[in-house]
This record gives structure tokens, C-alpha cells and sequence, in this order.
């Protein structure tokens, strides 16, 4: 176990913000929202740069001289967050700061800071201290969602289990696709979390595909088993061979990374389910492609297989029991989509 420096010898900006990103892709269900690691850094690179000396006069009081990292305030901090007349969004500057970005850019500075205090290189956070007013009020965050035309084109997307890569990859999306996982969950499936049609432990010399997945989490709604499509069965069966046969001491994590065999990083997940979103966007025809893409990610596909079962009738008891939460609060984000005109019919 590590020991936690003292503030003198803190790391340089870059370093924390790698080492806090570390710690977090570690997490079992605290993770990390879908989006590429590369928006997280873009706004703590972007808070970096707001600390060295400024000439541009609109901006109000710039600091006098270069501040380090851990040398910020909390008025540096209100100040970054402070919107002003056509200001645009550090990581997307083709966009203007709403309320939204604000807040995103506060979660950022905060989770950030309050690991640099929990390793002991501060004594406390400028975020912290920051008054209320200055802070991003809460906002609702509404689920987004495929339009269905394009879900329903989605699985053709889909990689054939014909190679190590594309038996991992089609597994992992038909685990999105067709039993709405959480995109963490699927991160830390273990090999023997795979049950037969027993609901005993299965395994590659079962000769059969598994028939059911037992996932445990760290909540009690989360212990749960889930029959599996044939279709998944059989992939999940594939690629547990291609896996033996590259390398037969791959064993635990269900799913590894492709270099090295580490475990599988929520930055290779959003990858593998952005690559097919935008491959059946492009694929679809032109005089039909009606909808843009807000968003895309395993959350994504997560929350439209749920809006799927809610509009194909699914009792809402019985998907707050296949996804594993508490109740049907949860749901909650997710309404608007059966209140609204639905693309892509």
C-alpha cells in the first residue's frame, strides 16, 4: 500500500489528474460516466491553464502570477466557473457554458481535489470552500437514448465471433444489448458468474452455451440472476474459447483488455459500443437518417434497451429487477422518452 506523500512533495498537475483517473476506472460502481476519459481531461487541463497569468481583459481579476494546482483558491475556482457573455465550453469550444457544463466542470474540480486531500498532498480543497451561490445548481439529468429504428439496426453491427477481438466484442454488446447491464458491471463479470440451465457453475467443457449470469454487486438489488438469449449464450460460450486458446491463464475478469490481458477499462467499453452506434448511423440510409446522435456509449445502449422493455409493456417491477436497482425511482430519468414523438420510426 502506498504512503501518502506530504504536501510538499505533491505531484504536477498532469500527475494527479492521472493518478485520480486511475483510482477511479478501479472502482467497482463509482465509476465514471461513459464519456472518454479525454473530457475529463480536456476541462482539468483547461482548469490548469485558468491559473496561469491572463491578458485578456474581459476576464475579471486574473491571477497575479502562475498559481500551481495546489496552490488554487476558492475564488480561482468561481472564477473558472463563472459564466460570461459568449463564452464557449473548454472541452467543446464549438458550444456555449450552459448550467449543465458548469456543473460538470464543479464534479471535475471537486472529485479531484478531494482524492489530492485523501492522499494527504492538501490539507484541505478549494472547491470546498467555494461560496454557495458560486456553485452549478443541480440539474436533472435525462437519460439518452437510440431512436428505435436505430436500435433495431443496431446488431447488425454487431462483430462476427470469428477472432479473439470480435468474440469479446459481440459478447459484450448482446450483454448491453439484450440484458441491459451497466456498463460496470459488465467491467468486473467474473468467469463464474456463467451458470447451465441448472443454475449450476458453467464452463467451456460444459460442451453447451451457458444458459443464465449471476451477477453480484455491491448493493443487495444487484444479486441477481438473468437468463441469457441463445444468441448471448453463444457468444459468451465463443468467446471463452477464443480466450483459452490464446492464452489459458486469462482467468477471473470474464472480459481483459486487448494488450496485456489487464482487466477491461470503461474507455475500451465505450469504444467497443460508440464504434458499432456510429457505423449503423452511417450505415443507414440518407433519406431515412432523420436523427442526430447525442449520445453514444454502453449507458446509452443500457438505458434504451430499458426504454425498449417499458414500451414494449414490461411491467416496471419486473425491469427494476433484471437492472438490478432498488426501485422504480430509478426510472425516473428515463419517462420523458415515453412522453415525446419517437425518431426513427
Amino acid at each position: 500500500m502506498d504512503i501518502p506523500p506530504s504536501p510538499s512533495s505533491a505531484p504536477t498537475g498532469a500527475l494527479v489528474f492521472q493518478r485520480w483517473l486511475g483510482a477511479e476506472s478501479n472502482k467497482a460502481f463509482h465509476a465514471l460516466r461513459d464519456e472518454p476519459q479525454s473530457v475529463y481531461e480536456t476541462i482539468w487541463n483547461a482548469w490548469l491553464e485558468s491559473l496561469q497569468p491572463s491578458t485578456d481583459k474581459a476576464q475579471p481579476c486574473p491571477p497575479a502570477r502562475i498559481r500551481q494546482w495546489n496552490e488554487a483558491r476558492a475564488e480561482d475556482v468561481a472564477r473558472f466557473l463563472r459564466i460570461r457573455a459568449g463564452q464557449r465550453a473548454n472541452h467543446e469550444p464549438e458550444r456555449q457554458l450552459s448550467e449543465v457544463t458548469r456543473r460538470r466542470y464543479w464534479r471535475v474540480l471537486d472529485r479531484v481535489y478531494a482524492y489530492a486531500v485523501q492522499q494527504g498532498w492538501l490539507e484541505t480543497s478549494p472547491v470546498a470552500h467555494l461560496p454557495r451561490a458560486e456553485r452549478p445548481r443541480a440539474v436533472e439529468q435525462l437519460g439518452h437514448c437510440l431512436p428505435p429504428a436505430l436500435w433495431a439496426r443496431l446488431p447488425a453491427q454487431f462483430p462476427d465471433s470469428d477472432c479473439l477481438q470480435g468474440a469479446r466484442d459481440r459478447a459484450i454488446l448482446l450483454l448491453l444489448y439484450d440484458l441491459a447491464l451497466a456498463p460496470e458491471e459488465v467491467r468486473v463479470l467474473t468467469d463464474d458468474c456463467l451458470l447451465d440451465d441448472l443454475r449450476q457453475p458453467w464452463t467451456p467443457s460444459c460442451g453447451a452455451s451457458p444458459a443464465a449470469l449471476h451477477i453480484v454487486g455491491a448493493r443487495k438489488a444487484q444479486q441477481r440472476t438473468l437468463p441469457l438469449t441463445p444468441r448471448l449464450g453463444t457468444a459468451l460460450a465463443a468467446w471463452l474459447q477464443y480466450r483459452q486458446a490464446h492464452n489459458p491463464e486469462l482467468t477471473g475478469r470474464l472480459f481483459h483488455s486487448r494488450k496485456g490481458g489487464g482487466p477491461l477499462s470503461i474507455r475500451a467499453l465505450f469504444h467497443v459500443a460508440s464504434k458499432v452506434i456510429h457505423q449503423a448511423h452511417a450505415d443507414t440510409p440518407s433519406s431515412t437518417q432523420q436523427w442526430p446522435l447525442h449520445r453514444v456509449g454502453p449507458q446509452v445502449m443500457r438505458n434504451t434497451a430499458i426504454v425498449t422493455w417499458l414500451r414494449a409493456g414490461l411491467s416496471e417491477m419486473e425491469i427494476v429487477r433484471r437492472i438490478g436497482v432498488e426501485n422504480t425511482r430509478a426510472l425516473g430519468h428515463l419517462r420523458h422518452q415515453l412522453e415525446t414523438p419517437t425518431p426513427g420510426l
